[in-house]
């Protein structure tokens, strides 16, 4: 899963957290309740890919989230039901128009290597973000390009960035263009998580990239090619952390997912359930299986400035060859049909269909229209997709199953996760299959990270002026009825150009040992989740 990723959690609607007024205070996090027992000095264990970096900066995918969710604070943080808390921000207000938040830094709060956090901090972290020689574009530009001043500091034509400033050493100001409803949730986002300017200067962003220095709940013990180990910040400002280290094993090269096994082998005590692995863990008796609704999609994507896929008609046929519905039910019960590009529980979703639909007649026309009667003369089309489990394999079979019957033949080729997403990052994979996780609870989450002209997840190529100034109109409407509207505008006219076929929203599954507690999944699955309100129960079995 892209970035971003038991019972259903009830998405709560943001839309009014922008009109005004203060937050209230951090509440310091939940401990073990009495009688729980909980086993001081344990170590969390999973297994992941391994990210590429732990610079915020860098974020990209879940597999960066969810050690930079530990390490890392921002001014604000999402609970488990998309609800904004505070975090390195105490407080908050925004002016009556919407466009002005001034937000007072928590007092005493320290960087793992001692240095107070100030709001030169604040300022520096998001000048870095948007400075055009970092040599990145992280997710967040999209979003910021909203404060005053962002678009042409962004563009490098000038050093100045008036919309974000310190007017006291622990007060930020952000000036904002025009209101924009979710603002107060983009300060939420991976990339703005507060880095320390004085040792990001010091040491640089290379370096830093691979010895990060947060203000998080865990700190950085040792990163190897195999593992990365965090220990607990016994000075952390929201109180110490239960467990004594998160360890998060990474996939082996070359081989499948081994989640399971290592589960099985009692090597690790969380996971990502594979679905085909779901029934047998959960009859066992010391395994808990959390089941959630993200907010999240997946995905094939068609990249819309390589032949054949640079005709419409060749995305569309594809997109009309494909029953949502049956890939839905290569695992039923884990997986929704997807109607369109939102998930459920997002602002602007809609159960009424909007994709194209299932016609393989319909598919076999266009292609005829496009020049391919038949299929005769279409080249192979190669799909990308990571190496994966039974589960995925399944999924591309039947995808290629149904391309086949309309005359479009495909090649899936199973890649390293590396190897998928510099494909997809360059533009140089021609269809790819992926998932999407929110970052917020947000339309914009999928529709403007993913299909604004040049945005940084755009990979697909797809370029539109009608859908960038929907886009615009959307970002800047304050009533939410009618932005609602705007935005499902701007999906349909995304599904008809068909640089994206939407197949099914994963329903997400943790299996956790039974002596893991506090474990509270989010609609932004594992990448989300903050692993300093966990404990282990008297139960666990000593390792």
């Amino acid at each position: 899963m892209l970035r971003k990723p038991h019972q259903v959690i009830l998405v709560v609607s943001l839309a009014l957290l922008a009109l005004g007024g203060c937050s209230r205070p951090a509440t310091p996090r939940q401990e073990a309740p009495k009688g729980e027992g909980g086993q001081a000095g344990n170590v969390l264990r999973l297994v992941t890919e391994a990210p590429r970096s732990l610079d915020p900066l860098d974020a990209t995918s879940v597999y960066e989230s969810i050690s930079l969710n530990q390490i890392f604070d921002g001014l604000v943080a999402f609970d488990p039901s998309m609800n904004v808390l505070p975090r390195l921000a105490s407080t908050w207000t925004i002016s009556r128009d919407g466009r002005i938040y001034t937000l007072d830094l928590h007092e005493g709060v320290r960087f793992h290597d001692g240095t107070p956090l100030t709001a030169e901090d604040v300022v520096y972290t998001v000048r870095r973000l948007l400075s055009p020689a970092s040599g990145r574009r992280n997710i967040a530009c999209s979003y910021l390009a909203v404060i005053e001043g962002a678009e042409q500091y962004l563009a490098g034509k000038t050093m100045d960035l008036p919309g974000v400033v310190a007017t006291g050493p622990l007060t930020v100001k952000i000036t904002l263009k025009r209101p924009y409803l979710s603002f107060l949730q983009v300060l939420a986002l991976d990339g703005l998580k507060i880095v320390p300017k004085a040792v990001v200067e010091r040491v640089g962003q290379k370096a830093f990239s691979r010895a990060p220095v947060g203000t998080g709940p865990f700190r950085l013990e040792s990163w190897k090619p195999e593992r990365l180990r965090l220990v607990a910040n016994p000075g952390y400002f929201n109180g110490k952390a239960r467990l004594a280290g998160v360890e998060i094993n990474f996939f082996d090269p070359g081989r499948d997912m081994d989640a399971a096994e290592r589960f099985d082998r009692r090597e690790i005590d969380l996971i990502e359930v594979p679905t085909e692995h779901l029934d047998r863990l959960s009859k066992e008796p010391d395994v808990r299986i959390y089941r959630y609704q993200e907010l999240n999609l997946a995905f094939l994507g068609l990249c819309s400035k390589l032949p054949p896929l640079d005709d419409a008609r060749v995305r569309q046929a594809i997109a009309h060859a494909v029953s949502s519905e049956a890939l839905a039910d290569v695992f039923p019960g884990t997986r929704r049909a997807a109607t369109g590009i939102l998930p459920p529980g997002l602002d602007g979703y809609s159960p009424q269909p909007k994709a194209l639909q299932y016609d393989p007649d319909l598919s076999r026309k266009l292609l005829a229209d496009a020049g391919y009667p038949g299929g005769r003369g279409l080249p192979v089309i190669d799909v990308y997709q990571g190496a994966g489990n039974v589960a995925s394999r399944r999924t591309s079979v039947r995808l290629q199953s149904d391309l086949a019957a309309a005359g479009i033949r495909v090649n899936i080729r199973e890649v390293p996760w590396s190897e998928l997403i510099w494909r997809v990052e360059e533009l140089v994979a021609p269809a790819f299959l992926l998932g999407w996780v929110a970052d917020l609870a947000d339309p914009d989450s999928f529709l403007r990270t993913m299909f604004e002209t040049g945005g940084a997840s755009n990979y697909f190529n797809y370029a539109d002026p009608g859908t960038d100034r929907l886009l615009a109109e959307g970002a800047g409407e304050t009533n939410p009825v009618a932005r609602a509207a705007i935005y499902r505008h701007v999906e349909q006219r995304i599904l008809e150009a068909a640089p994206i076929v939407p197949l099914y929203h994963p329903v997400g599954l943790l299996a956790a040992r039974g002596y893991v507690r506090g474990l509270e999944p989010s609609p932004q699955g594992i990448g989300g989740a903050s692993f300093a309100g966990i404990w282990f129960s008297e139960e666990e079995p000593g390792r």
